[in-house]
């Protein structure tokens, strides 16, 4: 069997979790003999990708400031996975996003389309930043695909919810992580010599960052020598350092731009790690946090209770109390700090990237 993975979520984009996945999928592939697969891709920046010969994509770092040329990177890559998918010489196609470039060249061959959350149908008015206008477009590809395989029971719901599709056409294949698994823990020094919590990854919009800083205020104070470190989501912008110094916490919010051993070392040495985004289709950040051993105070919405289930402690991201409550007990409870961390270990080993692969093949089998 093989499957054509196209370029979507590998062109202008060097990190992210879409990519992730399908780099996850692709690297466990490599180790098994009954599937083959293609990843029709010219132009990338994606780090994911350094780490394999899978591709043999150009990379043009030293053009990536370059005023559009991201957007001539996109217009190539789709040439070229159109001309792959019209050559046809794969049995399942898996689109890496929502375009809709190969809908008239795929004639009958099946593809698999993965549906990782409605933040755009939930937020687009809010946000349009997250992708107002997708709808049309996701509905016209769930529609057509043969199979379509969400993240969480939680996005699959969303599906349902808003769009008109089959039950059965669904399949629910969580996501793993492979964070710490060639890393040996003992030689990550610690980030910081203060006590810390931890925030990963984007801090706009519906991940709600602004509230859990707000939230926190008091219990920071209440602590001084509790710290805030961020990871990762670009560096702090004039509008946050502007709360920090309203709040008189300028020196204790700190932002480390982030690889996987230096992201796995502040989870290792974090006092917590706090999730308060108001949606996520799965919530990888979750599992890393289990991978590193550290105990995870998540918001109570979305998929974050499913993925955590009781190895989390939970609060409301809409009420600055039981998010300042949530804190103030990891911070101060060595007992339930303890029992979360060992809670977590326990919950990780529930998720693989590679039993996410084999899920994901049997899916692809049913279809040939």
């Amino acid at each position: 069997m093989k499957v054509l993975f196209d370029h979507q979520s590998f062109t202008g984009v060097s990190y992210g979790g879409v990519s992730r996945y399908f780099f996850e999928l692709m690297r466990s592939f490599t180790k098994w003999s009954d599937i083959e697969f293609e990843l029709s891709l010219r132009l990338s920046n994606n780090e994911y990708l350094d780490q394999t010969s899978f591709s043999s994509h150009l990379r043009y770092r030293s053009l990536a400031q370059v005023r559009n040329v991201h957007k001539i990177a996109s217009v190539l890559n789709r040439l070229y996975s159109l001309q792959r998918v019209k050559a046809g010489k794969f049995d399942v196609f898996h689109p890496t996003y929502y375009h809709k470039y190969f809908l008239d060249a795929i004639g009958k061959k099946p593809f698999v389309l993965t549906f990782h959350d409605a933040t755009s149908e939930r937020y687009g008015k809010q946000y349009p930043e997250v992708g107002e206008g997708l709808y049309e477009l996701k509905k016209q590809l769930m529609r057509r695909a043969d199979s379509i395989i969400s993240v969480s029971e939680f996005s699959k719901q969303e599906i349902l919810r808003f769009f008109p599709i089959e039950p059965e056409k669904i399949k629910v294949i969580p996501l793993g992580t492979t964070l710490g698994e060639s890393i040996s823990t003992d030689k990550l020094l610690p980030p910081l010599a203060a006590p810390y919590l931890l925030y990963v990854g984007k801090r706009g919009l519906y991940k709600n960052f602004d509230g859990f800083f707000r939230a926190a205020q008091p219990v920071l104070h209440r602590h001084p020598d509790l710290h805030i470190i961020c990871a990762g989501g670009g560096a702090f912008n004039q509008h946050e350092q502007g709360l920090f110094y309203a709040a008189g916490l300028t020196g204790r919010m700190h932002y480390r731009p982030v690889d996987d051993t230096s992201l796995l070392a502040l989870y290792k040495y974090a006092r917590a790690f706090v999730f308060p985004s108001l949606n996520e289709g799965f919530g990888i950040p979750v599992l890393e946090a289990f991978s590193g051993g550290c105990a995870a105070v998540l918001s109570n919405r979305s998929s974050l209770p499913e993925v955590g289930a009781d190895a989390a402690l939970y609060f409301d991201p809409e009420n600055d109390d039981s998010i300042a409550d949530a804190i103030e007990r990891i911070v101060t409870d060595d007992a339930l700090n303890a029992e979360l961390r060992q809670k977590g270990t326990q919950r990780l080993l529930d998720f693989s990237c590679d039993k996410t692969a084999s899920q994901t093949l049997e899916v692809y089998q049913s279809l040939c």
